[in-house]
């Protein structure tokens, strides 16, 4: 009886404590799996649903109360992304509209590539505009300052010095601003290996996503 006793006070144990007959000193240990979606826990049901959607490139959509794992299991989402499918955003600007830039999508690691080459050319164009209206400034002081010694006048040279700024401040103002043309990196996954996550939450549901007016009829609000 004292036996059967001891054995039951055994199992007793074992049940509360979950780690019991398993040898473990230190937490280094215990394995973790590599994948987040693998590290999850009490959201067995939604860790696939999860794999399933990363494979077939689906949205998710995550609602409950704070604590359960929505991040987690969004994140873990991030992850099973192939990179092979990842994508920069580049946006550029509109000459036409300022308040409708233009957006492109480039394979990942492109988008920098693009920006840098733009702006070493941009360097270029600046570098060459600027000698330009630099040697324009130089000449016409020059001009002013040997009409000036071969006519006596030396107020030409008080004129060509105005003209020549006045000429400086034209080409300053009608030359478009270089570094405005070169288009925004918006996202950049360059040298990643799984896309990026960005947790965004709100208050409550409504916060987050906006109000959704109920529209059967699909109306668009013009009834």
């Amino acid at each position: 009886m004292a036996e059967l006793e001891a054995d039951k006070e055994d199992d007793g144990e074992r049940g509360s404590d979950p780690l019991a007959g398993i040898d473990v000193k230190t937490t280094e240990e215990i394995e973790v799996p590599k994948l987040l979606i693998d590290q999850v826990l009490g959201q067995e049901h939604g860790a696939e649903v999860i794999k399933k959607a990363a494979k077939q490139r689906r949205h998710v959509m995550l609602i409950g109360t704070p604590g359960t794992g929505k991040s987690m299991l969004a994140s873990s989402m991030a992850g099973l992304l192939p990179k092979e499918e990842l994508q920069d955003i580049l946006v550029y600007p509109n000459v036409d509209d300022k308040n409708t830039p233009k957006i492109r999508v480039v394979p990942r690691g492109k988008g920098k590539e693009i920006v840098d080459t733009q702006k070493v050319e941009m360097r270029k164009r600046v570098q060459v505009r600027n000698t330009f209206v630099m040697f324009s400034f130089f000449l016409i002081i020059g001009m002013g300052l040997i009409y000036a010694v071969q006519t006596g006048k030396f107020e030409f040279v008080f004129w060509s010095i105005i003209a020549a700024a006045v000429i400086l401040l034209a080409f300053r103002w009608m030359m478009p601003k270089e570094e405005a043309m070169i288009p925004k990196l918006l996202v950049s996954n360059y040298g990643r290996e799984s896309a990026s996550f960005v947790d965004a939450t709100g208050a409550h549901s409504g916060a987050l996503l906006g109000d959704v007016r109920h529209d059967p009829y699909q109306s668009g609000g013009l009834e």
